[in-house]
């Protein structure tokens, strides 16, 4: 008995595409398709022969003579044939380049060299080619022909279909006429003889599946058994469909059958059911069944891809916004509801009815318990038990909708509503109870969920996006942890789940992040999903996680960080998934609430197949085609582009990643353009995968080989080149250097005499005006000695005068003072006259340091003592040096006044003498201000004034540390000066050891 199932296939079940003119075809009617070793599709059309690489079409209106063609055979070598009209060709494809190889030539009237109009090729056990024509068969044995012609009662009536062929199990060649009489091939006699069977008028399709003749005639499909001794038994009907032109097996025993009208069917051949498919396809010539199992369907209106979609819909009447999603598990059947409808779709029989259908109302969230099936709708919650109301809770003082439902392991359903600052609980006793949020200024009850350890409230703001209670507990506290990266000012958790080790995964407005208790981090669900916010999330499988954000869904592994995308190629009915969208069944059915109804999956989504490999479609050197073949080399500077694609449908849902090996990283890109500039010469290797969204992993790798050439200064000949031109540009500038530079010495010469000359007058000039400077110098100062020589004495006399009161004699001690400053700045100023004019006159001998040392600080004790300055001495007897006696004693003065007039009161001074077998190191150490770097570059110069300022108010020159310096240098001598500011000062001048005996040590506090 036939039977046809009253419900057509629904469009949801698959995805189609159809590819016309419009998107590159030559022709609108397309005779077949098939796909070559590399992967690519080859379509027959009214219009000559086109390749589809997996983005483009190209014609090839060259290849053959003819504009129709009528299909293709693979032979068991591998060979892909092409015939039309007036063709048999070979075609061998390269990837980059594509030839046309003539098989036999063709014309339009049959004779004994040629074929006319091929309809069908069909290769027989021994290798041979059998081609179809329309009132005959034509044997290919190499480059031999022969024709077999029949009667005009089996003369073919159409332009594609005549003849057709088949093997029976012992390899006996059979065909058919279009009329359905039968021929077997008799190799002995090498003819064809009658047989005495009878196949149904109108027949198109014959092949051989699973050992059993299938049959496609004008009135249906048929069926014919082979048996094992050989022959054919009566065909029978198995499906009544009318105008069968093509049929395809697919999977298990579910054929394709495709008609000569616009109606085609999904049938199973033992059963003898058969569903109409509800996409309209004209006048259907062939079907081809691709690498990755989708059909390829040639038809009179285009050619058509139908891919059978990995996710369904329920019910194609039912194309709302889905609200919320729940199981009862038992008894096999989802709830799931719109905003005014709640449905019931039972899994097994795969029918919808409708719960509960409230106009008015909106229903936000279910959840089925063994009390019966929970429903949140606006401001009420109902219980339902046998699709009757047995309990319900108004809460419409409370705030807005109820927006979740959820039940903890105690049995307690947890509902939320935004706008109130409390969660609600429904115990087993069915008593409604509250409990507090502490939400703070922005935050709003979004969620709630049961955690490992209590329940979880999700929020939003950054300061209160989570709140945590314990199952002991009574209150809920803020479990916020601070947020350390950037994001947007309105921070939103709108879902959230928690996995076996106690993360907390929440789908938030800034995307997918992890919550430990310690940190918020952010996940990476790769460059595509960057940025966008999760609205939703389930656990699946383990280890993996479905994440909804406005690609589709997103099945994330949470252990390997790697992501793969289900969106509307995959049968998802929208890519906006709802917020209480993603659900997954007691048998991990994954059911997805979408904004145009609801889908499930019932096959794994962690069973993955590998994408097809890329093939390098087209090669582009500075925007010319080219072919990276052999010993192919590219200029040197070039740029290169290189077209890929993975030829899989559909074309825009696979990304690449590429990369120079070796060395390079993978950089990824959805573009099939790669563009290379900028490589060194020598040898290179593109490598590039691919990735297809859904279940599929990357794909092998292909590689592209190819050779950047040395640029031209790095080819031998340049380098010849440039040793011809150096040695004649050096004999050329040898030649012309000898003779400009004599030129230039001439010139040179007499410029260095005329300068000389000048140097000279000027030089005597300066000395002159040197000793005119000195000699003023000493005049002044002699000059300057003499009247305070006669002031100092007229002091002396008045002090004589006894009877001077005490004010009279304070006058005469600052006169006094001032005297004898005014006379110690002469004596430095004729010093480093002296110095300057290098008339010092040194008398070097041995002499004692430590003596020196010892003595001036005896001296200086009562000016120390003055400020309340202790001299503390360290000296080492025996310091004997090569030097003045008193220009040594002017040196240690001058650095010991210095110490005293800089340091502060109450303070130490340190004069310290070391010894060692070859050096007498005299140091002199303050506790005064310090010198700071600008300081320290100012040492020693003359008329200097430092940063510190004497603490008492004693007079400077700023000559002192000018002349000590160039004292010690006059006697070979060395000094330093070690300070920070603030820490004082360290003067140390050293000499060399002179071998003398030596006094015992001393040591002494002044």
């Amino acid at each position: 008995m036939l039977l046809q199932l009253p419900i057509a296939v629904t469009a949801q079940e698959y995805f189609f595409k159809k590819y016309r003119v419009d998107e590159g075809l030559p022709s609108d009617i397309v005779k077949g398709c098939t796909q070559d070793a590399l992967g690519y599709f080859w379509i027959a059309t009214d219009q000559g022969i086109a390749k589809y690489d997996g983005v483009n079409f190209t014609t090839y209106r060259d290849a053959i003579h003819g504009d129709y063609a009528k299909g293709f055979f693979t032979t068991r070598n591998g060979r892909l044939l092409a015939y039309s009209d007036l063709d048999l060709v070979e075609i061998q494809n390269r990837g980059d380049t594509v030839s046309f190889k003539s098989l036999c030539p063709v014309a339009r009237i049959a004779n004994d060299t040629c074929l006319s109009y091929p309809k069908l090729l069909f290769e027989d056990i021994q290798g041979d080619l059998w081609v179809s024509e329309s009132q005959a068969v034509v044997r290919l044995r190499g480059k031999t022909l022969k024709r077999f012609g029949f009667d005009i009662a089996n003369r073919s009536t159409q332009f594609l279909r005549a003849f057709s062929f088949f093997e029976d199990k012992r390899h006996t060649l059979f065909i058919t006429s279009l009329q359905g009489n039968v021929f077997r091939y008799n190799a002995r006699y090498d003819e064809f003889e009658s047989v005495d069977l009878k196949f149904p008028a109108g027949v198109e399709f014959v092949s051989v599946v699973n050992n059993t003749l299938v049959i496609g005639a004008s009135d249906g499909v048929y069926r014919a058994d082979l048996p094992e001794a050989g022959g054919v038994k009566a065909p029978k009907l198995v499906l009544g469909i009318s105008l069968v032109s093509f049929v395809r097996e697919l999977h298990g025993d579910t054929y394709f059958v495709a008609t000569r009208s616009n109606k085609h069917f999904m049938a199973n051949l033992d059963n003898g059911t058969f569903t109409a498919i509800s996409y309209p396809i004209n006048n259907i010539n062939h079907v081809y069944r691709s690498k990755e199992d989708d059909l390829w369907i040639s038809g009179n209106d285009g050619l058509v891809v139908m891919k059978e979609n990995l996710f369904r819909g329920t019910d194609e009447n039912v194309s709302d916004f889905i609200e919320c999603i729940a199981e009862d598990a038992a008894a096999g059947i989802v709830y799931y509801a719109t905003r005014r409808t709640l449905y019931a779709f039972d899994r097994a029989t795969k029918k919808n009815t409708v719960v509960l259908d409230i106009p008015s109302g909106y229903f936000q969230s279910v959840v089925f318990t063994e009390e019966g099936l929970w429903v949140a709708n606006a401001f009420k919650v109902f219980l339902l038990t046998g699709q009757k109301i047995k309990k319900q809770y108004d809460l419409s003082a409370h705030g807005r909708f109820v927006t979740t439902l959820t039940r903890d392991a105690a049995g307690t359903i947890w509902l939320t509503v935004p706008g109130s600052p409390k969660v609600y609980g429904i115990g087993k006793d069915l008593v409604l109870r509250q409990f507090n949020i502490p939400l703070g200024r922005s935050g709003v009850v979004n969620m709630i969920r049961e955690g490992n350890r209590g329940m979880y409230v999700a929020s939003a703001g950054k300061a209160s996006y989570l709140f945590f209670k314990g199952r002991a507990d009574t209150v809920f506290h803020n479990a916020s942890v601070p947020v350390t990266f950037a994001m947007h000012p309105d921070f939103n958790v709108t879902d959230f789940v928690v996995t076996p080790d106690d993360l907390l995964w929440l789908a938030t407005s800034e995307g997918l992040l992890k919550y430990d208790g310690l940190q918020l981090h952010k996940v990476d669900l790769g460059q595509r999903f960057a940025q966008l916010p999760v609205k939703a999330i389930h656990t699946y499988a383990g280890n993996k996680l479905l994440v909804a954000n406005a690609f589709g869904m997103a099945l994330f592994d949470r252990i390997a960080g790697t992501t793969d995308l289900f969106n509307e190629s995959s049968g998802l009915l929208s890519n906006t998934i709802t917020p209480r969208g993603l659900f997954v069944d007691r048998c991990e059915n994954v059911w997805v609430g979408t904004a145009k109804g609801l889908c499930y999956s019932t096959r794994p989504l962690t069973v993955l197949s590998k994408t097809s490999a890329p093939q390098f479609t087209q090669v582009r050197v500075n925007g010319k085609n080219a072919s990276l073949r052999g010993d192919t080399q590219i200029d040197y500077g070039s740029f290169l582009s290189i077209h890929v694609s993975s030829i899989t449908f559909p074309e825009n849902e696979v990304i690449f990643q590429y990369r120079i090996v070796p060395g390079e990283a993978w950089a990824t890109t959805s573009a099939t353009e790669l563009h290379f500039s900028g490589l060194t010469a020598g040898a290179h290797t593109v490598e590039v995968r691919a990735k297809k969204n859904g279940p599929f992993v990357w794909s092998n790798s292909s590689h592209l080989h190819f050779t950047i050439a040395k640029p031209f200064w790095q080819r031998w000949w340049f380098f010849g080149l440039c040793l011809v031109a150096a040695a004649v540009l050096v004999v050329l500038t040898f030649v012309g250097v000898n003779a400009r530079n004599r030129k230039k010495s001439h010139a040179m010469q007499r410029l260095i005499d005329a300068r000389t000359n000048e140097l000279r007058i000027s030089n005597e000039e300066l000395i002159q005006l040197n000793l005119e400077k000195n000699n003023l110098i000493g005049i002044v100062a002699h000059d300057l000695r003499n009247p305070l020589q006669q002031i100092t004495g007229l002091i002396s006399l008045v002090r004589m005068n006894s009877q001077a009161d005490d004010e009279t004699k304070t006058y005469l001690n600052l006169m006094g003072t001032s005297v004898e400053r005014l006379d110690s700045m002469i004596v430095k100023i004729l010093d480093v006259n002296a110095i300057d004019s290098r008339k010092l006159n040194l008398t070097l001998e041995d002499v004692n340091l430590s003596d020196i040392c010892n003595t001036v600080a005896d001296r200086y004790r009562h000016e120390a003592m003055k400020k309340r300055i202790s001299i503390v001495k360290n000296i080492d007897p025996g310091g004997y040096v090569s030097g003045d006696k008193v220009y040594l004693e002017q040196v240690v003065e001058n650095l010991l006044s210095n110490a005293i007039k800089f340091s502060p009161f109450d303070r130490n001074v340190y004069v310290n003498l070391r010894t060692s077998t070859d050096k007498v190191v005299c140091e002199i150490r303050d506790e005064g201000p310090g010198l700071s770097v600008e300081d320290k570059q100012k040492l020693f110069g003359k008329f200097q004034k430092l940063s510190a300022r004497p603490t008492a108010n004693e007079t400077s020159t700023g000559l002192g540390l000018s002349i000590v310096k160039k004292f010690v240098i006059a006697m070979d001598g060395d000094i330093q000066c070690e300070s920070e500011p603030g820490k004082g000062a360290a003067f140390s001048i050293s000499f060399a050891r002179r071998r003398v005996d030596t006094d015992t040590r001393m040591y002494g506090t002044g």
